[in-house]
């Protein structure tokens, strides 16, 4: 009934957005959990997700929340016992703006292609579902609140396998109208986990522990200088990892479920989150304990009974020595990253990215999704890492190793400014003057003028 409601609001012109800023990630998170894991559950369908974590941005909740529960009822309903459904989400940048783009994915009945044009159209007939259902309006629906707010909403189908759905919609407030734009608070669904502020610009440490007074003590006694996540064992704190961003893990070595040491391994074996730096807590002081702890991946070692002092001077130490590499890192006009005292994993990836944007100079066109693919990466994953090692965005990154290779052009004085700025892959010498500035704080005529003096 509310479906119909709304579907003669859209028709009349009265459905409005109504768009805030708010965590998208774990209000999305919540309504997975709060919603459609059971619903899953109940029909041995293993639904998995894949959401990338700290998104903020202007959404309008409710028709998020619609949009989400139609497309996920549908996908559960229609895909066999014992078979899957991914969800992912993720940000995607384009002309300036940020784009939400979720993927709902199911192993279903799928559609044949001569029917994926009237797949949005209301109460059309499905001929490959049970008994000949109709969609009723709720495709319909979806479409029309991926419309309203700015977005588009894509199928690609193979008949017996499964159909994808791609929803893409604008989370930048400069999108909306002002009347579009409301201050209201984020509802989030009931029995949705609160993670600390993603908006919080303070660092955020994960405690594992399986003393549940020391977890205590430690968020009570950190959480004025940091974010402070804890979980009781390191399967716990694994399953955390998968949707929310860390940037120290302390972790007990003697804990039930799952060890210290196996969590640290399984930490630096993970391509997306082998850049965080453990610190080992065991009470255990041997030189063979000390040693099992460096040989599983761990950055530093304390043994207990710790003082506070110490731990906290570890954490700063480690953080401190991150942001001097990502200064280093954007500063520098020139590439070399031998000096910079990376970790061997985050090295190789960084060598790695460098050497994929070289590869791809003098194209204009080169981006994050290009990047991800040839790299064998997802969007968030290459995000997230580049922004931990580098502290730019892909997107900044990218532009900033084109830069590094103009100053090498540059030093040439028989090169002149406009071809220095095709050959990196600006669209124009204007752009590429302007990027330039606002990276080094000089024009490339000073630089090279500079360059020309020494």
């Amino acid at each position: 009934m509310q479906q119909i409601l709304d579907f003669r609001k859209v028709e009349n012109g009265k459905m409005t957005l109504s768009v805030h800023k708010g965590n998208i990630s774990s209000f999305v998170s919540g309504i997975v959990a709060s919603n459609f894991q059971a619903l899953a559950r109940k029909k041995n369908i293993r639904l998995s997700t894949t959401i990338e974590a700290g998104i903020w941005g202007y959404v309008d909740f409710d028709k998020l929340d619609k949009i989400l529960f139609n497309l996920l009822s549908n996908a559960i309903k229609y895909t066999p016992h014992y078979k899957q459904v991914n969800l992912s989400m993720e940000i995607n940048h384009r002309e300036g703006y940020r784009y939400l783009i979720i993927k709902v994915e199911d192993e279903g009945v799928g559609i044949a292609s001569k029917e994926l044009k009237q797949i949005f159209t209301r109460f059309y007939t499905h001929k490959n579902r049970l008994g000949s259902e109709s969609n009723g309006i709720g495709l319909s629906l979806t479409k029309e609140l991926v419309t309203l707010h700015h977005g588009t909403i894509e199928v690609s189908s193979e008949l017996h396998k499964g159909s994808l759905f791609t929803v893409e919609i604008p989370v930048d407030k400069e999108v909306f109208k002002e009347d579009e734009i409301t201050s209201a608070p984020v509802i989030l669904p009931e029995n949705t986990t609160i993670y600390p502020d993603e908006q919080n610009d303070k660092p955020c440490i994960l405690f594992i522990d399986d003393n549940n007074e020391l977890r205590e003590l430690m968020r009570n006694i950190f959480r004025k200088r940091y974010q402070v996540l804890t979980a009781e064992n390191g399967i716990k704190a694994l399953e955390l990892l998968n949707h929310k961003t860390v940037d120290i893990i302390i972790c007990d070595v003697m804990m039930p479920g799952m060890d210290g040491l196996e969590c640290c391994r399984q930490v630096k074996s993970n391509l997306q989150t082998n850049h965080v730096p453990v610190i080992m807590l065991t009470a255990k002081n041997a030189i063979e304990d000390q040693v099992a702890c460096y040989q599983a991946g761990a950055e530093s070692y304390i043994a207990k009974p710790f003082d506070m002092k110490i731990l906290q001077a570890r954490i700063d130490n480690l953080l401190k020595a991150r942001e001097l590499r990502q200064e280093s890192f954007r500063s520098k006009m020139e590439i070399n990253i031998s000096n910079l005292d990376y970790q061997t994993a985050d090295e190789q990836f960084l060598s790695a990215a460098i050497r994929c944007v070289e590869k791809h100079l003098e194209e204009t066109e080169f981006d994050i999704p290009h990047m991800a693919t040839e790299l064998n990466v997802s969007r968030s994953t290459l995000n997230r890492k580049i922004k931990v090692i580098t502290g730019l965005t892909a997107l900044d990154f990218i532009r900033n190793v084109k830069l590094k290779h103009a100053c090498t052009l540059l030093k040439d004085k028989s090169i002149n400014i406009s071809e220095v700025a095709y050959a990196t892959g600006f669209s124009s010498p204007k752009y590429f003057t302007k990027c330039f500035k606002e990276e080094f704080g000089m024009t490339p005529t000073e630089y090279q003028s500079k360059e020309n003096n020494l």
